[in-house]
């Protein structure tokens, strides 16, 4: 609210309304006090004769830099969740730090802050005039921080006791002193106060458990705030207020504009913006830091231990939106409560593919963890949910699902069912278009859902689609519950229940993300899926960990087919991923859902007579589509051995902002391919003349020893020419060629992607001729070779199937 000046020659600021221009130099951003704990905690006491007494006010800090009198006298070099800040002191006139003096600081600033806790005083008192008549509860959000104490302690000015709720939002993963603070608190409003209350909300499940099984939050999935703060003191005030329904409820909080460029836009009261049923007052929105501070002085409030020891802001143990100083603080003062926390997020970085003590910390101290989008890199589960069509009908499999499909069901609408007598079963639910036919096939631990003709409405698909990720996901976190305005649903850690009497099929619990389930966004891990071509590679290059495309992997799918996503064959979660990402990329699987495609159909009877005419074309696809294939077909000779380290560098040519711990998984999965599938071998193992030789691996891992080699020279079937050219064709737009185009240097041909010969080749194309698919004039010096614009790629592979039905 008022600006901040230096008093000349003195240790002490002022408060101002308005700067003389003989004072602009004196204008300073807002400081914050420090006390001697501070000063004693970072080393000053060797540079400096400072106070000995504890929670003594002697210097300001603006950002990283001291300042006593008005003078720079150190400023912060470095800090990190590992090691303590490093503090340049620079030369200072100054030798001995005295205390501030409080009483004639409060005096210089008595004025301003008059003014300032009463303009704050007589807001609250008009909040809670105008909002009485609406019979809004009125709660006081009590987080232990320095603002939420102020705002407590205006309240009580104003509003009796009686007439509100102090709540401490316990989220399990505040600081010690913040727990002290809290009893220190409520001792001493009790004894001004009979009827005061400090009511604690708090979730039924531990921090800790739920980063383990959600993973740490990150600055793009902030799931911490609405799981352990939002949910929780949803429960709270219901069970305060004795009510099932959402209590209408006006927050007191301590939120401040100058805290972000977020939260200067906000309004100093805000109607329904979090929650519909909640409105947010801030009394001390317009304040600055040096305002707070000087407040507690004034009032001789209690504070939080950890602002005397340097923190500027008081909230969880660890945070992704902390700055490297508050880590480094607190790692140095609670190491033993910040440790399982860490641990969690070192085992994400292992997860990742990251290697040794220096990488894992550097990843910690660094932040990285702080970026992770989505449940890259987590421990999961057997819980699986996969969409395997959309149109016509929504059919999906959960397997090992968490949570009871009638339950959510009821919240998509009045349902009804029965059961058949093999077990499975068959029933109606209203969507918003009407009533709509589903069936529920049991296999073990699989369920199959199948919605039929719903693929006529994109909404009520979406809708279905989040209503599937909460039965297999749901962790019973309570956000939905914060959401429901009825009471309808009810969630604690070992109960969900729902009242279909008072749903009202609003659909909000399923409005909590944008696919339904916080949990969900967190535990399904992303599977890639864009079609890639010779001329526009996707950017998603790892996709497959490090498995590779197994020969029985392939043959898994081909038996089992549209059954093989009910349980992948036995595959781990992460062997799941890979598979379906190289099953894309081979076009045997649609893109978006976990549906058979077309080609794969067509490919079904070639693959038990003929399997290697169908890796033949399975490897023309994912040399399109796989930019690891796609790069090494390209870019590398055939004939001459490659190091794995050869092969990263490779790859990071046409990547160069992907870092090399990210390149060795898509190039370790390709190796892994090679070693098992007919796309290559190892000479150690010996191979079968069905290989298309595209790796030869020879030497052992053994300090690099192995290297792999592009040998090819196989003999192609001309269907799988004709297939290719084909391809060729459809990418590029051009129908017609001559032989030379098709062994030009970095590009996709016949030449790079089976390393055949000339004479080969062209022995390939005649056989294709004569199979009626394009014609070639190969005499008296020409090498025309003449596509048919009416001939697909789809057709040759339909002639295919027809000679081995």
């Amino acid at each position: 609210m008022f600006s901040t000046i230096w008093v000349p020659g003195t240790n002490f600021i002022k408060l101002v309304s308005w700067v003389q221009p003989k004072d602009e130099s004196l204008l300073i951003s807002t400081p914050r006090i420090v006390y001697s704990d501070e000063l004693r905690l970072l080393g000053f006491g060797q540079h400096f004769a400072i106070p000995s007494a504890e929670k003594v006010p002697v210097c300001w800090a603006v950002d990283r830099n001291y300042y006593y009198k008005g003078d720079l006298i150190a400023s912060v070099k470095s800090a990190s969740i590992f090691h303590p800040p490093v503090i340049r002191f620079d030369n200072s006139i100054h030798h001995r730090l005295f205390e501030i003096d409080v009483p004639k600081l409060l005096a210089i600033n008595g004025e301003a802050l008059f003014t300032l806790e009463n303009e704050s005083r007589d807001y609250i008192k008009q909040v809670f005039k105008k909002y009485t008549k609406r019979k809004k509860t009125f709660v006081v959000s009590f987080s232990g921080g320095k603002d939420s104490q102020v705002v407590l302690d205006l309240v009580s000015k104003v509003i009796p006791p009686d007439k509100y709720h102090a709540v401490y939002m316990d989220t399990g993963m505040e600081l010690p002193c913040t727990q002290n603070l809290v009893h220190q608190t409520e001792r001493m409003y009790k004894k001004q106060f009979a009827h005061f209350k400090m009511d604690i909300a708090a979730s039924d499940q531990t921090a800790i458990s739920q980063w383990e099984r959600f993973g740490p939050p990150s600055r793009f999935s902030r799931w911490c705030c609405s799981v352990r703060k939002t949910a929780v003191f949803t429960k709270k005030m219901k069970d305060i207020l004795h009510t099932d329904t959402q209590p209408q409820v006006l927050v007191f909080e301590g939120v401040r504009g100058e805290e972000s460029v977020r939260r200067q836009s906000y309004s100093r009261t805000a109607e329904g913006v979090k929650h519909v049923n909640l409105t947010n007052a801030r009394p001390i929105f317009l304040w600055n830091d040096t305002e707070v501070y000087l407040y507690f002085l004034r009032n001789q409030l209690p504070m939080n231990e950890g602002y005397y020891k340097g923190l500027t802001r008081i909230g969880c143990n660890i945070c992704p939106f902390a700055s490297p100083w508050s880590e480094s603080l607190i790692g140095l003062l609670y190491p033993n409560f910040v440790a399982p926390y860490v641990e969690v997020i070192r085992r994400l970085a292992i997860n990742l593919g990251l290697e040794g003590k220096e990488k894992i910390d550097e990843y910690v101290s660094e932040g990285f963890w702080k970026k992770n989008a989505g449940g890259k890199g987590l421990d999961l589960d057997q819980t699986r949910f996969d969409i395997l069509e959309k149109k016509p009908d929504f059919k999906c499999v959960i397997r090992n699902g968490k949570s009871d499909w009638k339950l959510w069901f009821g919240v998509l609408g009045e349902f009804e069912y029965q059961t058949k007598v093999n077990g499975s079963i068959v029933g109606t639910v209203r969507l918003p278009s009407g009533l709509k036919r589903f069936s529920i096939e049991y296999r073990d631990s699989k369920k199959v859902f199948t919605f039929f003709e719903t693929g006529s409405s994109i909404y009520e698909t979406s809708l279905l689609s989040k209503v599937m990720l909460k039965i297999a996901y749901c962790e019973r976190c309570g956000v939905c519950e914060a959401e429901c305005p009825t009471g309808a649903l009810r969630i604690r850690s070992k109960e969900v229940s729902f009242d279909n009497k008072k749903c009202v099929h609003c659909h909000r619990c399923l409005q909590v993300h944008s696919i339904g389930c916080i949990v969900a966004s967190r535990r399904k891990v992303s599977e890639g899926g864009n079609l890639m071509n010779s001329v526009s590679r996707t950017s998603g290059v790892d996709k497959y960990s490090t498995f590779g495309m197994r020969e029985q992997w392939i043959k898994n799918f081909f038996d089992l087919f549209e059954d093989y996503f009910l349980d992948y064959g036995g595959l781990g979660p992460k062997q799941i991923t890979a598979m379906i990402n190289w099953l894309r990329e081979a076009e045997l699987l649609d893109q978006k859902d976990k549906k058979v495609s077309q080609l794969a159909m067509e490919l079904r009877p070639v693959f038990t007579e003929s399997p290697l005419t169908v890796y033949e074309i399975i490897w023309i696809n994912l040399c399109f589509n796989s930019a690891v294939v796609n790069t090494y077909v390209t870019k590398l000779n055939s004939l001459q051995g490659y190091t794995k380290d050869d092969l990263i560098a490779n790859l990071q040519d046409s990547y160069p902002s992907i870092g090399v711990s990210t390149l060795a998984n898509p190039i370790g999965a390709l190796i892994n391919t090679f070693e098992n599938s007919p796309f290559g071998y190892s000479m150690e193992e010996g191979t079968s003349i069905d290989n298309l030789q595209m790796g030869v691996i020879t030497g052992s891992g053994r300090k690099g020893n192995k290297k792999i080699s592009i040998i090819g020279g196989a003999p192609i079937s001309p269907y799988s020419m004709a297939y290719l050219l084909y391809k060729i064709a459809e990418t590029s737009g051009v129908y017609e060629f001559v032989v030379s185009d098709f062994f030009k240097e970095g590009e996709l041909n016949p030449k790079k992607i089976f390393n055949i010969s000339k004479t080969e080749f062209l022995k390939d194309l005649r056989s294709a001729e004569e199979l009626g698919f394009l014609k070639v004039d190969l005499v008296a010096g020409l090498e025309n070779v003449h596509l048919n614009r009416n001939v697909s790629t789809s057709a040759i592979v339909s002639a295919l199937r027809k000679r081995y039905e």
